[in-house]
């Protein structure tokens, strides 16, 4: 195989840093056994030498002509299923799930902005031209973990769309990479089928798996038998959310609906009144709160 000298006397355009192209300049890239990348002027090529090319050096697109060395080596990594070589792993890693609303800033200012977030530097890759994930890798015990709270309210003013994130678990075991991103991204379907919010984490979603699996006959079931007296009464079933939501403590409820104590103990008492479930009690609990994810209101 030719090296990077001799090609580049064949193809006096190439490049092997995507910062050296040229504005208004199409480059058709290739990576090299060595991971390297190279790009050359569209112009010089034609179909036959693409073809010659491909056979011993890889097509790439350009963003993956801009992937940092780290980068690629998580993309091999969650391609392969296994561990590649690399200066050092880390002792656990977590995926951040992202994705953006509407396509707005180029991609480069994303990045930017979400790399600010982070003391150092973090893998990130796009899946489509809205989503992507970052790996936040922890290196020793005492590196300080990112709070994404009040994050998504701050990119937006700066971008003027909504961002959300979904974080996974931390792992340490390298192997599992790839089945815990895949579970990441049904997780972040699942938030976004539901309209969870702007920063959700594997806890969150987990009474949703439980719907997602509820066929829906049986669900039509549950509502006919349960709530057909009350479900067009919203402001009942929101009340009743709040409530277990907080726990079903009275005051942090009442707090959080600007109501008084009294009033939202007697919706409390009408609610298993008109049910027959005590949702004071676990199990009456559990099973409202989880009918009640399912219901439009």
């Amino acid at each position: 195989m030719p090296d990077k000298n001799q090609l580049k006397c064949l193809f006096p355009s190439l490049i092997t840093n995507k910062l050296e192209q040229k504005e208004n300049v199409e480059y058709q890239w290739f990576e090299t056994e060595n991971t390297d990348v190279i790009g050359i002027n569209k112009e010089e090529m034609n179909q036959e030498t693409t073809d010659l090319l491909s056979i011993f050096l890889k097509p790439v697109t350009p963003e993956e002509a801009m992937l940092t060395d780290r980068e690629k080596q998580w993309t091999q990594l969650l391609r392969n299923k296994k561990k590649r070589q690399a200066a050092e792993w880390p002792s656990a890693y977590r995926f951040i799930l992202f994705s953006i609303e509407d396509l707005g800033p180029e991609k480069e200012i994303i990045k930017e902005a979400f790399q600010s977030l982070f003391p150092q530097e973090v893998p990130l890759l796009w899946t489509s031209d809205r989503e992507g994930f970052m790996v936040e890798e922890i290196f020793s015990d005492d590196q300080e973990v990112l709070e994404f709270e009040g994050i998504p309210e701050v990119l937006m003013s700066d971008f003027y769309t909504k961002i959300h994130f979904f974080i996974s678990e931390f792992s340490s075991d390298l192997d599992q990479a790839s089945s815990i991103l895949t579970w990441s991204e049904h997780g972040a379907e699942i938030a976004k089928k539901h309209k969870l919010g702007s920063v959700l984490t594997y806890k969150d979603i987990i009474p949703f798996l439980y719907l997602e699996a509820l066929p829906k006959e049986q669900w039509e079931h549950i509502r006919r038998a349960v709530f057909k007296e009350i479900e067009d009464e919203k402001e009942l079933l929101q009340t009743i959310r709040v409530f277990l939501e907080s726990g079903s403590n009275t005051t942090l409820a009442s707090k959080k609906l600007y109501m008084h104590r009294n009033s939202l103990q007697y919706r409390v008492d009408k609610f298993i009144d008109k049910t027959g479930i005590n949702i004071k009690q676990f199990d009456g609990a559990i099973v409202t709160f989880l009918a009640l994810l399912h219901m439009d209101y």
